[in-house]
Order: C-alpha cells, then structure tokens, then sequence
C-alpha cells in the first residue's frame, strides 16, 4: 500500500495513519502529524477518529469533535515530548552536579600530588646545592693536586738533569762495527781543539735507523768541560764527520747537552711555537730553553708549557 500523499510505500500498518472519512493511508511525517513519534503518542481513539487534511478541511463536522480531539492527541503528544526534554534536561543536570560533588576531591587529590611535588623539588634543589659544593672542593683540591704534581714533575727533573749535568751528544757520526765511541768523542774534541778531559764512557743510544745513525752519548769527568766542548762546536759550525775520519763523508756532526725528555720536548715545541711566531733565536743554555725574537730584544726562559703558550 502507498501513502496518498507522497505515493510511496508505507512499510507498515503500526507507522500508517487512516483517515476515518476516505479510508486513505498516509505516513504520519505527510500529514498534520508531522512525525511517527507524535503519531505513537496519540490514543486509540484519536487514531480511530483521525481525519486527514483534506477531509478535515472540506467537512463541516470536521470542527466538531474529531477535531477536537486530533488536536487533544497532539496536545498530548506535545506535553509528552516536552516532559521528555525536561527529563532529560534534569538527567543532565544531575550528571553535571555528580561531576562537581567529586571534584573537591580530585582536588584534594591534586593538592596532595603537587605538595609531594613540592617537597621532591625541594629535596632535589638541596641536593643539588649540596652537591655544587662538593664539586666546588673536588676542583679546588684537583687544583692544588695538579700543581702539586707539578712541582714534583719539576724537582724530578731538575734531579735527572743534574744527573746528566757531564753528558754530551754527538749527532751525525757514521756507525762501524767494533768502533769505539770513547775515541770517536776525543776526536771531535781535538778537532775542535778543546780539552774535554777523561771520558767516563761513551756509547750509542736509540733505536737503530736506517736514515741515520743513532746519537752518541758522552760521559764526561765535569760540567765545565762539557760546557766548552758544546760551545765551542756551537761556535765553530764546521766539525764534519770527515774530520773525525777522513774516509767518512764531509756531514755536519752536532754536539749538544744531553736534556731531559720532558726539556727536549720543551725545546721542540718552543721552536715550532718561536717559528709560528716568528722568533729568530731559540736555544739551549745550561740545560734551559732560551728564545729572543731578533737581536737586541728580551731574552726569554722557558721553563714550562704555559711559558711557551706566553710566547
């Protein structure tokens, strides 16, 4: 069956209106209705009594009762949607108000948790300040250690090079088998027309190259005989290995103060440090650094890393 108004399927007899009067069946949304709720709200009778739009309006019974009532059944259905809202109004209200009643306690809650918070942060801070001052006493006491082992690296120093206050030595000298180093020495002393003493011993020292010979170090009987015989090969400039020899080659053979490890690196790093500055003298003397950037300028002493960095 179809709706006589919109002429589509009506589906079922429980969601169809009937007109009383022309017997026709309509959805209840296609007439005065309007919609299937309000239809399911009216009564029995109503529903008996109901008269469609066209029959209402061109009946003059249609203002008597049936009319009438119609009107009583959507007035009712009315009240009835209304008391729906309100329910459901006050249903929301409620909810609203069980959310507010719990949340003194949510604050509660939270004023609990902040407060833990609070007193973990404050532990916290005193812990870091605590801990601030113990590093502020681990740097200090790191401090006055490393100068401490400082000093200590320099009196040990100062102790070995003493030590070695008789060494000289010599660079450049071919090596043979069975040579006698005693000798070799004592003939770059006469060769330089120096009087370098007795020679408590003399020897090769490194490891073995083959790019060079390794140095020879020289045992004098005293410091001032080593002091002439560095001198005097500093000055002269021109002691070869040929002079030593006559069949070696004619090399430029160096005789030096035997120096520390840790001067001998002083010395090494003063000299790339004067040539990226450009010092022009850098020297030893009496087992110290010395450097002076040209002639007539301040005469420096090295006697430290820092000292180099000030250059």
């Amino acid at each position: 069956m179809d709706c006589a108004f919109c002429s589509r399927d009506l589906f079922s007899p429980k969601k169809t209106a009937s007109c009383m009067r022309c017997k026709a069946s309509f959805h209840p949304q296609c007439t005065r209705i309007k919609t299937l709720e309000n239809f399911r709200k009216m009564r029995l009778e109503a529903r008996e009594k109901w008269e469609c739009d066209k029959c209402k309006e061109g009946s003059p019974s249609s203002l008597g009762g049936a009319s009438s009532e119609s009107s009583d059944a959507e007035e009712d259905a009315n009240r009835r949607t209304r008391a729906s809202g309100v329910g459901e109004f006050n249903s929301e209200i409620n909810r609203k108000l069980d959310q507010l009643l719990g949340l003194p306690g949510e604050i509660r809650d939270l004023k609990t948790s902040m407060n833990y918070m609070s007193a973990q942060f404050d532990s916290f801070v005193e812990d870091m300040s605590s801990l601030k001052t113990s590093v502020k006493g681990i740097l200090k006491e790191n401090a006055e250690l490393k100068d401490t082992v400082k000093e200590l690296q320099q009196k040990v120093d100062l102790l070995e090079q003493n030590s070695r206050n008789a060494n000289v030595e010599i660079h450049g000298v071919p090596e043979t088998n069975n040579e006698d180093c005693s000798k070799i020495v004592k003939a770059a002393s006469n060769a330089l027309k120096v009087d370098c003493g007795t020679i408590s011993r003399a020897f090769r020292v490194g490891a073995v190259r083959k790019d060079r010979p390794r140095k020879i170090l020289a045992i004098l009987n005293s410091s001032d005989a080593r002091e002439n015989l560095v001198r005097t090969a500093r000055a002269e400039k021109s002691l070869t290995a040929k002079n030593l020899v006559s069949e070696w080659p004619k090399e430029r053979v160096y005789i030096n103060e035997n120096l520390t490890a840790f001067r001998a690196e002083l010395l090494r790093r003063a000299k790339a440090k004067g040539k990226e500055k450009g010092y022009k003298f850098i020297w030893i003397k009496n087992f110290a650094v010395h450097a002076r950037k040209s002639e007539g300028e301040r005469v420096y002493v090295i006697k430290s890393l820092e000292d180099i960095e000030r250059m």
